[in-house]
Protein backbone atom coordinates (compact mmCIF):
# COMPACT_ATOMS: atom_id res chain seq x y z
CA UNK A 1 0.00 0.00 0.00
CA UNK A 2 1.12 3.41 -1.06
CA UNK A 3 1.81 5.94 1.79
CA UNK A 4 1.88 9.40 1.55
CA UNK A 5 4.00 11.45 4.66
CA UNK A 6 3.01 10.80 8.14
CA UNK A 7 3.56 13.87 9.11
CA UNK A 8 4.23 17.36 7.54
CA UNK A 9 3.86 20.66 8.37
CA UNK A 10 1.30 22.60 5.66
CA UNK A 11 2.56 26.21 4.63
CA UNK A 12 1.38 28.54 7.35
CA UNK A 13 2.06 31.93 8.50
CA UNK A 14 5.44 31.58 10.62
CA UNK A 15 5.93 34.19 13.36
CA UNK A 16 9.79 33.48 14.14
CA UNK A 17 9.13 31.96 17.35
CA UNK A 18 10.97 28.21 16.13
CA UNK A 19 9.43 26.81 19.02
CA UNK A 20 8.43 23.58 16.76
CA UNK A 21 12.99 23.55 16.54
CA UNK A 22 13.10 24.05 20.25
CA UNK A 23 10.86 21.01 20.90
CA UNK A 24 11.75 18.54 18.50
CA UNK A 25 14.41 16.38 20.16
CA UNK A 26 15.96 15.37 17.30
CA UNK A 27 16.34 18.77 15.27
CA UNK A 28 14.42 17.29 12.42
CA UNK A 29 13.15 20.53 10.97
CA UNK A 30 14.46 22.22 8.37
CA UNK A 31 13.74 26.37 8.23
CA UNK A 32 13.52 27.39 4.34
CA UNK A 33 12.15 30.87 3.31
CA UNK A 34 10.78 30.98 7.06
CA UNK A 35 8.83 27.84 6.44
CA UNK A 36 9.37 24.68 8.59
CA UNK A 37 9.45 21.41 7.33
CA UNK A 38 9.55 17.94 8.80
CA UNK A 39 12.74 16.08 7.37
CA UNK A 40 11.12 12.75 7.18
CA UNK A 41 14.26 10.56 7.55
CA UNK A 42 14.89 11.70 10.46
CA UNK A 43 11.82 12.19 12.35
CA UNK A 44 10.82 9.73 15.27
CA UNK A 45 6.98 10.74 15.19
CA UNK A 46 7.14 12.29 18.64
CA UNK A 47 4.85 15.01 17.53
CA UNK A 48 6.16 17.23 19.90
CA UNK A 49 6.42 19.99 16.79
CA UNK A 50 2.93 20.39 16.16
CA UNK A 51 1.45 20.23 19.57
CA UNK A 52 3.38 23.53 20.46
CA UNK A 53 3.11 25.11 16.80
CA UNK A 54 1.01 28.01 17.70
CA UNK A 55 -0.10 28.20 13.85
CA UNK A 56 -1.49 24.67 14.12
CA UNK A 57 0.31 23.90 10.95
CA UNK A 58 0.06 20.20 11.15
CA UNK A 59 -0.49 17.68 8.05
CA UNK A 60 -0.85 14.18 9.19
CA UNK A 61 -1.63 10.80 6.79
CA UNK A 62 -5.67 10.64 6.91
CA UNK A 63 -6.70 6.61 6.45
CA UNK A 64 -10.76 8.18 6.82
CA UNK A 65 -11.46 8.20 3.87
CA UNK A 66 -10.07 4.68 2.40
CA UNK A 67 -11.98 3.54 5.45
CA UNK A 68 -15.25 4.49 4.95
CA UNK A 69 -14.59 3.21 0.93
CA UNK A 70 -13.99 -0.03 2.53
CA UNK A 71 -17.32 0.58 4.53
CA UNK A 72 -19.10 1.29 1.47
CA UNK A 73 -17.38 -1.31 -0.58
CA UNK A 74 -18.98 -4.27 2.13
CA UNK A 75 -16.00 -5.42 3.36
CA UNK A 76 -15.34 -6.70 7.22
CA UNK A 77 -13.86 -3.78 9.06
CA UNK A 78 -12.64 -4.62 12.56
CA UNK A 79 -11.23 -2.00 15.00
CA UNK A 80 -8.60 -2.42 17.43
CA UNK A 81 -8.24 0.00 19.70
CA UNK A 82 -5.71 1.09 22.20
CA UNK A 83 -6.39 0.60 26.02
CA UNK A 84 -6.01 4.06 25.88
CA UNK A 85 -9.43 4.75 25.16
CA UNK A 86 -10.23 4.01 28.53
CA UNK A 87 -8.92 7.36 29.84
CA UNK A 88 -9.24 9.24 26.46
CA UNK A 89 -13.64 8.89 26.15
CA UNK A 90 -13.88 8.47 29.94
CA UNK A 91 -15.59 5.00 29.71
CA UNK A 92 -15.07 1.78 31.33
CA UNK A 93 -16.33 -0.60 28.80
CA UNK A 94 -14.57 -1.77 25.36
CA UNK A 95 -18.40 -2.47 24.49
CA UNK A 96 -19.39 1.25 24.62
CA UNK A 97 -17.27 2.24 22.23
CA UNK A 98 -18.21 -0.50 20.36
CA UNK A 99 -21.99 -0.02 19.90
CA UNK A 100 -20.94 3.55 18.47
CA UNK A 101 -18.54 2.67 16.00
CA UNK A 102 -21.11 -0.25 14.82
CA UNK A 103 -23.34 2.17 14.22
CA UNK A 104 -20.96 4.28 11.94
CA UNK A 105 -19.85 0.75 9.74
CA UNK A 106 -17.63 -1.09 11.55
CA UNK A 107 -18.15 -4.96 11.77
CA UNK A 108 -16.07 -5.82 14.80
CA UNK A 109 -14.29 -3.22 17.65
CA UNK A 110 -11.95 -5.53 20.13
CA UNK A 111 -9.64 -3.74 23.01
CA UNK A 112 -6.19 -4.39 22.11
CA UNK A 113 -4.88 -5.09 25.18
CA UNK A 114 -5.71 -8.27 23.71
CA UNK A 115 -2.33 -7.78 21.71
CA UNK A 116 -0.79 -6.45 25.10
CA UNK A 117 -1.33 -9.60 26.67
CA UNK A 118 0.51 -11.73 24.01
CA UNK A 119 3.28 -8.94 24.17
CA UNK A 120 3.74 -9.17 27.55
CA UNK A 121 3.61 -13.43 27.40
CA UNK A 122 6.63 -12.85 24.89
CA UNK A 123 8.79 -10.48 26.90
CA UNK A 124 8.61 -13.02 29.64
CA UNK A 125 9.41 -16.23 27.56
CA UNK A 126 12.95 -14.27 26.36
CA UNK A 127 13.60 -12.96 29.51
CA UNK A 128 13.57 -16.05 31.14
CA UNK A 129 15.51 -17.71 28.47
CA UNK A 130 18.46 -15.20 28.49
CA UNK A 131 18.35 -14.22 31.89
CA UNK A 132 20.41 -11.08 32.85
CA UNK A 133 22.58 -12.26 29.50
CA UNK A 134 22.30 -9.17 28.18
CA UNK A 135 20.29 -5.76 28.98
CA UNK A 136 16.99 -5.70 26.92
CA UNK A 137 15.01 -2.65 26.46
CA UNK A 138 11.36 -2.49 25.07
CA UNK A 139 10.37 -1.77 21.64
CA UNK A 140 6.75 -1.20 22.43
CA UNK A 141 6.87 2.66 21.85
CA UNK A 142 7.48 3.29 18.31
CA UNK A 143 8.87 6.98 18.86
CA UNK A 144 11.60 4.83 21.30
CA UNK A 145 12.63 2.51 18.53
CA UNK A 146 13.01 5.28 15.80
CA UNK A 147 14.72 7.35 18.29
CA UNK A 148 17.50 4.75 19.15
CA UNK A 149 17.70 3.16 15.43
CA UNK A 150 18.36 7.03 14.11
CA UNK A 151 20.12 8.73 17.04
CA UNK A 152 21.90 5.70 19.29
CA UNK A 153 22.15 3.26 16.45
CA UNK A 154 24.45 0.82 18.49
CA UNK A 155 22.09 0.28 21.05
CA UNK A 156 19.19 -1.43 18.18
CA UNK A 157 20.96 -4.60 19.51
CA UNK A 158 19.33 -4.18 22.91
CA UNK A 159 15.66 -3.60 21.79
CA UNK A 160 13.66 -6.34 22.27
CA UNK A 161 12.82 -8.09 19.15
CA UNK A 162 9.24 -8.46 20.12
CA UNK A 163 6.33 -7.29 18.31
CA UNK A 164 4.24 -4.85 19.44
CA UNK A 165 1.08 -4.62 20.69
CA UNK A 166 -0.41 -3.55 17.86
CA UNK A 167 1.56 -6.28 15.58
CA UNK A 168 0.54 -8.71 18.27
CA UNK A 169 -2.59 -7.95 17.77
CA UNK A 170 -3.16 -7.85 13.68
CA UNK A 171 -1.60 -10.88 13.91
CA UNK A 172 -3.99 -12.84 15.76
CA UNK A 173 -6.94 -10.98 14.41
CA UNK A 174 -5.84 -11.77 10.81
CA UNK A 175 -5.79 -15.72 11.98
CA UNK A 176 -9.11 -15.45 13.25
CA UNK A 177 -10.81 -13.45 10.64
CA UNK A 178 -8.48 -13.47 7.35
CA UNK A 179 -10.65 -11.45 5.04
CA UNK A 180 -11.41 -8.82 7.24
CA UNK A 181 -9.72 -5.18 6.90
CA UNK A 182 -8.36 -4.16 10.05
CA UNK A 183 -7.75 -0.79 11.28
CA UNK A 184 -6.01 0.25 14.73
CA UNK A 185 -7.19 3.25 16.69
CA UNK A 186 -4.30 4.74 18.47
CA UNK A 187 -3.37 7.71 20.99
CA UNK A 188 -0.59 8.87 18.75
CA UNK A 189 0.82 8.59 15.20
CA UNK A 190 3.86 6.98 15.47
CA UNK A 191 2.37 3.50 15.42
CA UNK A 192 1.79 4.12 11.10
CA UNK A 193 6.15 3.88 10.96
CA UNK A 194 5.19 0.12 12.21
CA UNK A 195 3.17 -0.55 9.51
CA UNK A 196 5.92 -0.98 6.61
CA UNK A 197 7.69 -3.69 8.69
CA UNK A 198 7.21 -7.07 7.28
CA UNK A 199 5.52 -7.92 10.61
CA UNK A 200 2.64 -5.59 9.89
CA UNK A 201 -0.82 -7.50 9.54
CA UNK A 202 -2.95 -4.01 10.61
CA UNK A 203 -4.58 -2.13 7.24
CA UNK A 204 -5.03 0.72 8.42
CA UNK A 205 -3.94 3.69 11.36
CA UNK A 206 -6.27 6.09 12.55
CA UNK A 207 -5.57 8.21 15.86
CA UNK A 208 -8.36 9.17 18.81
CA UNK A 209 -8.83 12.69 17.49
CA UNK A 210 -9.62 11.62 13.96
CA UNK A 211 -12.25 9.06 15.34
CA UNK A 212 -14.12 11.40 17.46
CA UNK A 213 -13.78 13.98 14.39
CA UNK A 214 -15.62 10.96 12.99
CA UNK A 215 -18.02 9.83 15.51
CA UNK A 216 -21.42 12.07 16.03
CA UNK A 217 -22.93 13.08 19.03
CA UNK A 218 -19.67 11.34 20.91
CA UNK A 219 -21.38 9.74 24.46
CA UNK A 220 -19.81 11.75 27.55
CA UNK A 221 -19.10 10.33 30.88
CA UNK A 222 -22.40 10.24 32.00
CA UNK A 223 -23.10 6.67 30.21
CA UNK A 224 -20.32 5.12 32.23
CA UNK A 225 -21.13 2.14 34.60
CA UNK A 226 -24.17 0.73 32.19
CA UNK A 227 -21.89 -2.53 30.96
CA UNK A 228 -19.68 -2.90 34.00
CA UNK A 229 -15.96 -4.14 32.65
CA UNK A 230 -13.94 -7.13 33.66
CA UNK A 231 -11.01 -6.86 34.84
CA UNK A 232 -7.77 -7.44 32.45
CA UNK A 233 -4.22 -6.64 33.98
CA UNK A 234 -2.68 -5.84 30.12
CA UNK A 235 -5.03 -2.32 30.22
CA UNK A 236 -2.22 -1.44 32.53
CA UNK A 237 0.31 -1.00 29.73
CA UNK A 238 -1.50 2.30 28.70
CA UNK A 239 0.27 3.95 31.48
CA UNK A 240 4.30 4.18 32.22
CA UNK A 241 5.54 1.34 33.75
CA UNK A 242 2.23 -0.76 33.19
CA UNK A 243 4.06 -3.19 30.97
CA UNK A 244 6.24 -4.73 33.90
CA UNK A 245 3.49 -4.64 36.15
CA UNK A 246 1.62 -6.95 34.22
CA UNK A 247 4.48 -8.84 33.13
CA UNK A 248 4.99 -11.89 35.20
CA UNK A 249 8.21 -11.25 36.95
CA UNK A 250 11.47 -13.86 36.40
CA UNK A 251 13.32 -14.48 39.33
CA UNK A 252 16.37 -13.07 39.97
CA UNK A 253 15.56 -10.18 36.51
CA UNK A 254 16.06 -6.27 37.78
CA UNK A 255 13.84 -3.85 36.00
CA UNK A 256 13.20 -0.74 35.65
CA UNK A 257 10.63 2.02 34.19
CA UNK A 258 11.39 5.05 32.40
CA UNK A 259 9.17 7.80 30.59
CA UNK A 260 9.15 11.12 28.60
CA UNK A 261 11.48 11.95 26.02
CA UNK A 262 14.10 13.87 27.77
CA UNK A 263 14.27 10.85 30.89
CA UNK A 264 14.64 8.65 27.42
CA UNK A 265 17.02 10.44 25.92
CA UNK A 266 19.41 10.88 29.01
CA UNK A 267 19.22 7.14 30.13
CA UNK A 268 19.70 6.63 26.48
CA UNK A 269 23.10 8.44 26.36
CA UNK A 270 24.36 6.17 29.86
CA UNK A 271 23.72 3.57 28.53
CA UNK A 272 26.63 3.73 26.26
CA UNK A 273 28.79 2.60 29.00
CA UNK A 274 27.86 -1.14 28.89
CA UNK A 275 27.29 -1.39 32.89
CA UNK A 276 23.55 -2.07 32.77
CA UNK A 277 23.74 -5.50 31.25
CA UNK A 278 21.11 -7.25 33.67
CA UNK A 279 18.15 -4.98 33.59
CA UNK A 280 15.19 -5.08 31.70
CA UNK A 281 14.10 -1.48 30.71
CA UNK A 282 10.42 -0.05 30.15
CA UNK A 283 10.53 2.89 27.83
CA UNK A 284 7.83 5.26 26.63
CA UNK A 285 8.58 8.90 25.12
CA UNK A 286 5.47 10.00 26.09
CA UNK A 287 5.46 11.25 30.30
CA UNK A 288 3.13 8.79 31.92
CA UNK A 289 3.00 6.21 29.18
CA UNK A 290 0.55 6.01 26.11
CA UNK A 291 -2.48 8.28 28.30
CA UNK A 292 -0.06 11.17 28.04
CA UNK A 293 0.46 10.10 24.04
CA UNK A 294 -0.39 13.64 21.78
CA UNK A 295 -4.37 12.32 21.42
CA UNK A 296 -4.75 11.12 24.98
CA UNK A 297 -4.42 14.22 26.67
CA UNK A 298 -7.47 15.64 25.16
CA UNK A 299 -8.92 13.28 28.31
CA UNK A 300 -12.54 12.99 29.87
CA UNK A 301 -10.58 12.37 33.39
CA UNK A 302 -7.99 14.13 35.38
CA UNK A 303 -4.87 12.90 35.17
CA UNK A 304 -4.87 11.35 39.09
CA UNK A 305 -8.50 10.20 37.98
CA UNK A 306 -7.40 8.07 34.52
CA UNK A 307 -3.96 7.05 36.65
CA UNK A 308 -6.86 5.42 39.09
CA UNK A 309 -9.10 4.45 36.68
CA UNK A 310 -6.74 2.34 34.58
CA UNK A 311 -5.44 0.74 37.83
CA UNK A 312 -9.35 -0.09 38.86
CA UNK A 313 -9.59 -1.94 35.62
CA UNK A 314 -6.58 -3.22 35.45
CA UNK A 315 -6.04 -4.68 39.02
CA UNK A 316 -8.10 -3.36 41.44
CA UNK A 317 -6.84 -5.18 44.69
CA UNK A 318 -3.49 -3.06 44.20
CA UNK A 319 -1.65 -6.02 43.14
CA UNK A 320 -1.39 -8.00 39.46
CA UNK A 321 -3.30 -10.78 39.14
CA UNK A 322 -2.05 -12.47 36.35
CA UNK A 323 -5.20 -14.33 36.05
CA UNK A 324 -7.38 -11.65 35.19
CA UNK A 325 -5.98 -11.43 31.87
CA UNK A 326 -7.03 -12.07 28.33
CA UNK A 327 -5.52 -15.27 27.39
CA UNK A 328 -4.73 -15.51 24.03
CA UNK A 329 -3.83 -18.13 21.67
CA UNK A 330 -0.42 -17.22 20.52
CA UNK A 331 0.11 -16.32 16.44
CA UNK A 332 3.03 -17.70 14.53
CA UNK A 333 5.33 -14.55 15.47
CA UNK A 334 8.58 -13.98 13.14
CA UNK A 335 11.59 -12.00 15.44
CA UNK A 336 11.32 -8.11 15.09
CA UNK A 337 14.35 -6.72 13.98
CA UNK A 338 15.62 -3.55 14.03
CA UNK A 339 17.32 -1.55 11.35
CA UNK A 340 19.95 1.36 13.15
CA UNK A 341 20.42 4.04 10.61
CA UNK A 342 24.08 4.54 10.63
CA UNK A 343 25.17 8.65 10.81
CA UNK A 344 23.51 9.15 6.88
CA UNK A 345 26.77 10.45 5.22
CA UNK A 346 27.30 14.28 5.52
CA UNK A 347 30.48 16.51 4.28
CA UNK A 348 32.59 17.19 7.30
CA UNK A 349 32.63 20.16 8.90
CA UNK A 350 35.45 22.19 9.22
CA UNK A 351 35.72 25.06 12.29
CA UNK A 352 36.51 27.67 9.21
CA UNK A 353 32.93 26.96 8.70
CA UNK A 354 31.45 27.35 11.53
CA UNK A 355 33.66 30.56 12.08
CA UNK A 356 32.29 31.76 8.98
CA UNK A 357 28.34 31.00 9.64
CA UNK A 358 29.28 32.64 13.33
CA UNK A 359 30.49 35.80 11.79
CA UNK A 360 27.52 36.15 9.17
CA UNK A 361 25.44 36.35 12.43
CA UNK A 362 27.22 38.81 13.90
CA UNK A 363 29.33 36.31 16.54
CA UNK A 364 33.10 37.64 16.73
CA UNK A 365 33.98 36.39 19.98
CA UNK A 366 32.66 33.67 22.55
CA UNK A 367 31.41 36.61 24.40
CA UNK A 368 28.79 37.48 21.08
CA UNK A 369 27.48 33.54 21.49
CA UNK A 370 24.77 34.42 23.81
CA UNK A 371 23.46 30.68 23.30
CA UNK A 372 19.91 32.22 24.18
CA UNK A 373 18.06 29.49 22.35
CA UNK A 374 15.53 31.50 20.69
CA UNK A 375 15.77 30.16 16.90
CA UNK A 376 15.39 26.82 18.63
CA UNK A 377 19.08 25.27 18.80
CA UNK A 378 20.86 25.17 22.46
CA UNK A 379 23.95 26.70 21.23
CA UNK A 380 25.05 29.58 18.51
CA UNK A 381 27.78 26.81 17.39
CA UNK A 382 24.82 24.43 16.97
CA UNK A 383 22.76 26.52 14.93
CA UNK A 384 25.96 27.73 12.93
CA UNK A 385 26.15 23.73 12.11
CA UNK A 386 22.41 23.53 11.12
CA UNK A 387 23.21 26.53 8.86
CA UNK A 388 26.21 24.71 7.03
CA UNK A 389 24.19 21.36 6.94
CA UNK A 390 20.94 23.42 4.84
CA UNK A 391 18.37 22.90 7.76
CA UNK A 392 18.51 26.92 8.98
CA UNK A 393 19.17 30.29 8.11
CA UNK A 394 21.22 33.08 9.76
CA UNK A 395 18.20 34.89 10.27
CA UNK A 396 17.08 32.57 12.48
CA UNK A 397 19.40 34.33 15.13
CA UNK A 398 16.79 36.49 16.82
CA UNK A 399 19.11 39.03 19.03
CA UNK A 400 21.69 39.55 15.99
CA UNK A 401 18.09 40.35 13.95
CA UNK A 402 16.72 42.65 16.43
CA UNK A 403 20.69 44.40 16.36
CA UNK A 404 20.55 44.69 12.72
CA UNK A 405 17.25 46.05 12.22
CA UNK A 406 18.29 48.41 15.39
CA UNK A 407 21.36 49.11 13.30
CA UNK A 408 19.36 50.08 10.21
CA UNK A 409 16.89 52.18 11.99
CA UNK A 410 19.61 54.28 13.18
CA UNK A 411 21.66 54.80 10.09
CA UNK A 412 18.47 56.00 8.29
CA UNK A 413 17.39 58.14 11.83
CA UNK A 414 20.87 59.54 11.74
CA UNK A 415 20.78 60.06 7.89
CA UNK A 416 17.23 61.88 8.40
CA UNK A 417 17.91 66.14 7.61
CA UNK A 418 15.62 66.67 9.90
CA UNK A 419 16.08 66.51 14.02
CA UNK A 420 14.65 63.91 16.13
CA UNK A 421 13.98 63.74 19.11
CA UNK A 422 12.32 60.47 21.24
CA UNK A 423 10.96 61.16 24.62
CA UNK A 424 8.60 58.73 27.03
CA UNK A 425 5.55 59.26 28.88
CA UNK A 426 7.57 60.83 31.63
CA UNK A 427 9.08 63.14 29.11
CA UNK A 428 12.55 61.71 29.58
CA UNK A 429 14.65 61.77 26.56
CA UNK A 430 15.00 58.48 24.77
CA UNK A 431 16.46 58.83 21.68
CA UNK A 432 18.29 61.71 19.86
CA UNK A 433 19.48 61.65 15.84
CA UNK A 434 22.79 63.06 14.46
CA UNK A 435 21.28 65.85 13.56
CA UNK A 436 19.75 66.38 17.31
CA UNK A 437 23.08 65.59 18.86
CA UNK A 438 24.65 68.18 16.89
CA UNK A 439 22.18 71.24 17.89
CA UNK A 440 21.55 70.24 21.53
CA UNK A 441 25.21 67.90 22.77
CA UNK A 442 27.74 70.36 21.42
CA UNK A 443 26.26 73.64 23.06
CA UNK A 444 25.91 71.49 26.42
CA UNK A 445 28.92 69.47 26.51
CA UNK A 446 26.91 66.92 28.16
CA UNK A 447 24.88 63.63 27.60
CA UNK A 448 21.18 64.39 27.23
CA UNK A 449 19.73 60.82 27.19
CA UNK A 450 17.44 60.12 30.60
CA UNK A 451 17.36 63.80 31.24
CA UNK A 452 13.76 65.84 30.86
CA UNK A 453 12.99 67.47 27.77
CA UNK A 454 12.37 70.86 29.13
CA UNK A 455 16.54 70.85 30.14
CA UNK A 456 16.71 71.29 25.91
CA UNK A 457 13.12 73.24 24.86
CA UNK A 458 9.63 73.97 26.03
CA UNK A 459 7.42 70.89 26.20
CA UNK A 460 4.18 72.34 27.33
CA UNK A 461 2.68 70.71 24.03
CA UNK A 462 4.00 67.30 25.26
CA UNK A 463 2.34 67.38 28.08
CA UNK A 464 -0.69 68.95 26.53
CA UNK A 465 -1.08 65.96 23.87
CA UNK A 466 -0.14 63.16 26.86
CA UNK A 467 -3.09 65.38 28.98
CA UNK A 468 -5.72 64.73 26.32
CA UNK A 469 -4.75 62.11 24.21
CA UNK A 470 -4.34 64.19 20.95
CA UNK A 471 -2.23 62.29 18.28
CA UNK A 472 -0.47 64.95 16.45
CA UNK A 473 0.84 68.24 17.26
CA UNK A 474 2.17 71.35 15.05
CA UNK A 475 4.17 74.40 16.51
CA UNK A 476 7.19 76.97 16.41
CA UNK A 477 9.66 77.49 18.95
CA UNK A 478 12.70 79.46 19.38
CA UNK A 479 15.20 77.77 21.25
CA UNK A 480 17.15 80.98 23.51
CA UNK A 481 20.74 79.22 24.20
CA UNK A 482 20.96 78.14 20.41
CA UNK A 483 19.41 81.18 19.00
CA UNK A 484 17.70 78.81 16.67
CA UNK A 485 14.08 79.12 15.38
CA UNK A 486 12.68 75.27 15.32
CA UNK A 487 9.73 73.83 13.56
CA UNK A 488 8.21 71.10 15.18
CA UNK A 489 5.99 67.91 14.49
CA UNK A 490 4.80 65.75 17.23
CA UNK A 491 3.39 62.90 17.18
CA UNK A 492 1.70 60.61 19.54
CA UNK A 493 3.05 56.54 19.71
CA UNK A 494 0.23 54.89 21.95
CA UNK A 495 1.29 51.71 21.09
CA UNK A 496 4.91 52.16 22.69
CA UNK A 497 3.98 55.13 24.95
CA UNK A 498 6.77 57.63 23.18
CA UNK A 499 6.18 60.85 21.83
CA UNK A 500 8.42 61.67 18.68
CA UNK A 501 9.11 65.40 17.92
CA UNK A 502 10.62 65.68 14.59
CA UNK A 503 12.02 69.28 13.72
CA UNK A 504 13.35 70.93 11.32
CA UNK A 505 15.91 74.36 11.74
CA UNK A 506 14.29 77.52 10.23
CA UNK A 507 16.26 80.01 11.84
CA UNK A 508 17.33 81.32 8.19
CA UNK A 509 13.69 81.56 6.81
CA UNK A 510 12.93 82.97 10.14
CA UNK A 511 15.76 85.16 9.64
CA UNK A 512 14.63 86.80 6.14
CA UNK A 513 11.40 86.91 7.22
CA UNK A 514 12.26 89.30 9.59
CA UNK A 515 14.45 91.08 7.09
CA UNK A 516 11.90 91.66 4.83
CA UNK A 517 9.48 92.89 7.63
CA UNK A 518 12.19 95.52 8.41
CA UNK A 519 12.23 96.34 4.92
CA UNK A 520 8.33 96.72 4.46
CA UNK A 521 8.38 98.49 7.43
CA UNK A 522 10.86 101.15 6.26
CA UNK A 523 8.85 101.84 3.27
CA UNK A 524 6.09 102.44 4.97
CA UNK A 525 7.82 105.28 6.85
CA UNK A 526 9.50 106.24 3.88
CA UNK A 527 5.63 106.26 2.29
CA UNK A 528 4.71 108.47 5.37
CA UNK A 529 7.12 110.53 4.99
CA UNK A 530 6.81 111.19 1.05
CA UNK A 531 2.92 111.47 1.60
CA UNK A 532 3.37 114.35 4.08
CA UNK A 533 5.88 116.48 1.62
CA UNK A 534 3.57 115.48 -1.36
CA UNK A 535 0.18 116.77 0.95
CA UNK A 536 2.06 119.93 1.93
CA UNK A 537 2.94 120.36 -1.92
CA UNK A 538 -0.76 118.74 -3.34
CA UNK A 539 -1.48 121.84 -0.56
CA UNK A 540 -0.03 124.41 -2.13
CA UNK A 541 -0.57 123.80 -5.95
CA UNK A 542 -4.44 122.83 -4.64
CA UNK A 543 -4.59 126.34 -3.51
CA UNK A 544 -2.83 127.73 -6.50
CA UNK A 545 -5.55 126.10 -8.94
CA UNK A 546 -8.26 126.46 -6.43
CA UNK A 547 -8.20 122.67 -5.90
CA UNK A 548 -9.19 120.89 -3.05
CA UNK A 549 -6.91 118.40 -1.72
CA UNK A 550 -8.86 115.60 -0.01
CA UNK A 551 -8.88 113.72 -3.29
CA UNK A 552 -5.06 113.26 -3.21
CA UNK A 553 -5.44 113.21 0.60
CA UNK A 554 -7.14 109.79 -0.28
CA UNK A 555 -5.35 108.67 -3.07
CA UNK A 556 -2.21 108.66 -0.34
CA UNK A 557 -3.92 106.51 2.05
CA UNK A 558 -5.00 104.07 -0.13
CA UNK A 559 -1.43 103.69 -1.11
CA UNK A 560 -0.42 103.90 2.46
CA UNK A 561 -3.14 100.77 3.10
CA UNK A 562 -1.60 99.09 0.04
CA UNK A 563 1.74 99.21 1.59
CA UNK A 564 0.87 97.66 5.14
CA UNK A 565 -0.89 95.44 3.83
CA UNK A 566 2.03 94.07 2.14
CA UNK A 567 3.83 94.57 5.11
CA UNK A 568 1.22 92.30 7.09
Amino acid sequence: MKRTSILQFRTANCKNCYKCIRNCPVKAIRVENQQAQIIEDQCILCEKCTSVCPQHAKVEHDDIPDIQKEIAAGKKVIASVHPAYLVRYGWNSVHLLEEKLQKMGFWKVFDAAQGAAMMKQEYTRILEAQYQQKMMISSNCPVVVRLIEKKYPHLTEYLAPVCSAMQMHAQYLRKQYPDAVLVYVSPCISVMSELKERQAQMDYVITFRELSNWMDDMPQQQEQGKLPEEVYLSRMTAVSGGLIQAMQPVEGQKYLSVDGMDQCREILKELQTGEYQDYFIEMNACANGCIGGPYSQKREKKLLDALIAIRQISMPEGRPDYQKDYHMEMPDITTRRFIPEESYPEKAITREQVTHVLQEMGKYTREDELNCGACGYDTCRAKAVAVIQGKAEVSMCIPYMREKQEDYANIIINAMPGLLVTVDYQLNIVQLNKAAKDLFDISRKKHLLGKQLNEIMDDYAMVNMIAFDREIEQDCVYLEEQRRYIERVITNDRKNKLILCIMKDVTKEKERQKKQRRAQADAVQMADKLAEEQLKIVHEIASLLGETAADTKVAIEELKQTIQQDVE
